[in-house]
């Protein structure tokens, strides 16, 4: 019987592909999955065609959608995989409206697709960590969507054995390293995914579409402007095959691009008049903003910076969306475009902004770049002033050839004190770097001893609270705790030889007594939790939140890519920050929801604790001894603390980043 079972799942899904993949831009689409679902008799394939029509509707008209997927759930729901697959479709429903509930949903997604080592389960498990990452980067976090996409979407994808996904996502990956300006990365990922798609029979030609679009970008950042056009044309066959808006806004962007830099303006200006014709009859408002940054780059060119100021201004005052990276670049340009003009003042308080925005993201790239700059700008002016030396000497002999022995001889004078003068001041100059440089070694040093003494300390003082409360918890439970017990024994012999064993007030004292034995274990091992040394870090903690949930509130923990090689202090310290967070948040916050993630990057331990409840004045809890002794132990771990809240308004976010052993 289940033989037969999966026989039919197997030909169901080969009928759908078929349909989503071949279909997908037909008008006749959805009513060729109505029908299906109609006609069926498979309760399964009946569940799957409505699953898909419930996607298709769900960037159109979610009621639709919603309707879809009920109706799909009722005959699917006896099928475990199917239902498995229900939540995918309910994150792709829930995408636009609700990205938060919709991350959840992949989430778990994927754990319920794990259950099946089918080729098809793999692959619904890459799109549902596929689309978790885009939701990430909505949020500004590409550098996450990139590790997404490459620990989890692609080694999925991969085992599905689906190259036209993976091509897919290798470009999605070089699009990240091209927006964070590592070209030749980008590049890399862009080629595979241009192989793959050489080889195999496509069925979405958007995506190829995309990949030569954006590989024609990142041709034209690097300047290898011959492959760039290569890839343009390639780009603008397929348009032919997708000929969607938004695709030709895409187009005339990067054709726009191309022209500029091959200072083809003319050409470039009427790329970006036909883009905003389409994007002002589509409304697509986003990509216009893209064709009117290109139209500013041009008038900066062209040094028509008043106009290219009204551009710029116009872009800034109504951009659609907050993405960091768009705003540095925006604010950038704008200290730029008022330098120009000679309004000094603007150009400082953009820049200012440009600067803080900068300091936030990616600070240690683009300090590198920074210094990079500074070296060869040094570098550049030492070369000046090396040729105006040589030339002044050169002018010299040219002119002591010309004059008498005396001349001769006062100028091989002024030439040698010139020399002394040149090699004193170098070594005097030498000696003063080298004695300040010395002074910031040993002032460096003193600091270092000091943190280091200060990390002891913390460290010691951790130690012996930690034993202490070790040692108070033996103590509660094998002094106090036995002695209740013994007590509680003796009550119960007591009340077996009572002829009447059914005193109320003695049954009364008796629960007193097994409650005060029960609350007295929990405060001990609160104190010594002993699932940590036992079961490890991830136990602990799930323990933990269920220890503090109820009905009134719910605690949904995510541990992901933690390797099993933390120390026990370290396990012992990352327990005892989050145990302070939450007993916080459960204590003084009122929420009924709580989000705790943990994650690990290389040595850099990641963790997340969101709340909806009452927010608070963070300067006024750092006074408390509960959020100095998180602090501490995130000091003692060589991290970083960012609690995000506010008095009066809903919601706290507590970011910590701990280093810890790889």
């Amino acid at each position: 019987m289940k033989r037969s079972v999966i026989f039919c799942l197997f030909i169901s899904f080969g009928y759908l592909s078929a349909l989503s993949q071949l279909l997908v831009t037909d008008a006749r689409y959805p009513d060729s999955l109505l029908q299906l679902s109609k006609n069926t008799k498979s309760d399964s394939l009946k569940a799957r065609s409505l699953f898909l029509l419930s996607d298709y509707w769900s960037d159109i008209d979610t009621l639709k959608s919603k309707k879809f997927l009920t109706e799909g759930l009722k005959y699917g729901d006896k099928f475990p995989y199917v239902k498995a697959l229900y939540y995918y479709y309910l994150g792709g429903y829930y995408y636009s409206i609700n990205p938060l509930k919709s991350r959840e949903i992949y989430l778990e997604a994927d754990k319920q697709l794990s259950k099946f080592d089918i080729k098809e389960a793999y692959l619904f498990r890459a799109r549902s960590w596929g689309n978790y990452a885009n939701l990430q980067q909505q949020k500004d976090e590409d550098l996450l969507m990139l590790d997404i996409l490459l620990s989890k979407t692609i080694p999925l994808v991969k085992k599905a054995g689906n190259k036209e996904y993976l091509a897919k996502y290798y470009t999605d990956a070089g699009l990240v390293f091209e927006n964070r300006w590592q070209y030749d990365k980008a590049e890399e990922y862009f080629q595979m995914a241009i192989s793959i798609y050489d080889e195999v029979k496509v069925s979405n030609m958007n995506n190829v579409f995309d990949t030569y679009l954006y590989s024609t970008q990142n041709y034209v950042h690097t300047e290898k402007l011959a492959l760039a056009k290569i890839a343009l044309d390639k780009t603008k066959d397929l348009l032919v095959k997708c000929p969607s808006a938004e695709n030709y806004i895409n187009y005339y962007t990067i054709e726009s691009l191309y022209y500029r830099h091959i200072k083809a303006y003319d050409k470039s200006i009427k790329s970006i008049r036909a883009g905003i014709s389409v994007a002002k009859r589509s409304k697509n408002v986003y990509l216009k903003e893209g064709l009117s940054f290109q139209e500013y780059k041009i008038l900066v060119i062209q040094k028509k910076y008043k106009q290219a100021l009204d551009v710029i201004r116009n872009i800034v005052e109504n951009h659609t969306l907050n993405w960091s990276q768009n705003s540095l670049m925006q604010y950038y340009e704008l200290s730029e475009t008022y330098s120009k003009l000679g309004n000094s003042e603007m150009a400082y308080a953009w820049l200012k902004k440009y600067t803080k925005l900068r300091d936030s993201i990616n600070t240690k790239d683009i300090e590198h770049k920074i210094s990079t700059l500074e070296v060869k700008f040094k570098t550049a002016e030492k070369e000046k002033k090396i040729i105006a030396l040589n030339a002044e000497n050169e002018k010299a002999n040219l002119s002591a050839k010309n004059s008498k022995l005396f001349s001769w001889l006062f100028g091989i004078a002024c030439l040698f004190l010139l020399a002394v003068a040149t090699l004193g001041w170098l070594f005097y100059r030498s000696s003063k770097k080298l004695a300040v440089q010395k002074d910031l070694n040993h002032q460096q040093q003193i600091e270092d001893i000091d943190r280091r003494q200060q990390i002891k300390i913390v460290q010691a003082m951790l130690n012996a609270k930690e034993e202490e409360q070790n040692r108070v918890a033996r103590d509660l439970h094998d002094g106090l705790g036995g002695t209740l017990a013994g007590i509680k024994i003796n009550l119960v012999h007591y009340a077996t030889g009572k002829s009447n064993n059914n005193d109320p007030q003695l049954q009364q004292i008796m629960n007193q007594m097994e409650g005060s034995i029960n609350e007295l274990r929990r405060i001990a091992h609160d104190m010594m939790p002993k699932m940590l040394l036992n079961f490890g870090l991830e136990e602990s903690l799930r323990d933990l939140c269920e220890s503090l949930a109820s009905k009134k509130l719910n605690i949904d923990f995510k541990y992901l890519g933690i390797k099993h090689t933390l120390l026990p202090q370290e396990q012992m310290n990352i327990y005892r920050i989050v145990q302070e967070a939450l007993v916080n948040a459960v204590k003084h916050a009122e929420a009924k929801k709580i989000l705790l993630q943990c994650s690990q990057t290389d040595n850099i331990f990641y963790i997340t604790i969101e709340d909806d409840g009452k927010g608070f004045d963070p300067a006024h809890l750092a006074k408390g001894m509960g959020i100095h002794n998180m602090k501490n132990r995130v000091s003692y771990l060589n991290g970083q603390i960012e609690i995000l809240s506010a008095e009066n308004k809903v919601g706290t976010s507590i970011n910590i980043e701990l280093v810890v052993t790889t």
